[in-house]
């Protein structure tokens, strides 16, 4: 209370003899009215646990930010241990690819290409025979995505050649419309 405050309450006080009266009777300390500390030991019995202490609140670790690091630490433990001992048997190796010998053979290349052409068809022809619906329509998109690769490394190769350019195209125009890329060539 400023000083100004205290000297205009003391003239109120002056000019009202009644109040003054009461204020004189007012004790200068008062009991509260009830007992407070039943209820406050109650509530703190409450949130305590059996046998533990609660710190205060500003040591307090929140526990979802702990559960979740041990979670991960779980999670990266379990891949790091199934990785140094896990059965390395269950993951076929790649198969090796076989090196063209260009200077050996010229022809070497182009016996390639004929081998995976006919893998290529090869792999067709059984996906037809025992594949549902779902199976052919995946086999589908995969034989239109290993034809449109094909046709664009034949572009590549003879950029002149129209009609290499007229099968990019169309093969293209065939993904679009089972849901693929837009056609990327036009003639």
């Amino acid at each position: 209370m400023s000083e100004n405050e205290r000297d205009d309450m003391a003239r109120e006080i002056e000019r009202d003899p009644e109040l003054e009266a009461r204020f004189a009777r007012a004790p200068r300390e008062a009991e509260p009215a009830r007992n407070l500390w039943p209820a406050i030991a109650r509530a703190i019995d409450a949130e305590a646990t059996p046998g533990r202490v609660r710190p205060a609140a500003r040591y307090r670790v929140p526990a979802v930010p702990l559960r979740i690091a041990a979670a991960l630490v779980l999670f990266a433990s379990g891949v790091l241990v199934g990785q140094r001992w896990g059965d390395r048997s269950a993951v076929p190796e790649p198969a090796p690819e076989v090196p063209i010998a260009r200077a050996q053979d010229p022809l070497a290349a182009a016996a390639e290409v004929q081998r995976a052409g006919t893998a290529y068809v090869s792999a067709l022809s059984r996906l037809d025979e025992s594949a549902g619906a779902l199976e052919r329509d995946q086999g589908v998109d995969a034989a239109l995505s290993a034809l449109q690769g094909a046709a664009y490394e034949l572009v590549r190769l003879r950029p002149d050649d129209p009609q290499a350019g007229r099968i990019l195209y169309t093969v293209s125009e065939a993904r679009a419309s089972e849901g693929g890329d837009p056609p990327t060539v036009r003639f």
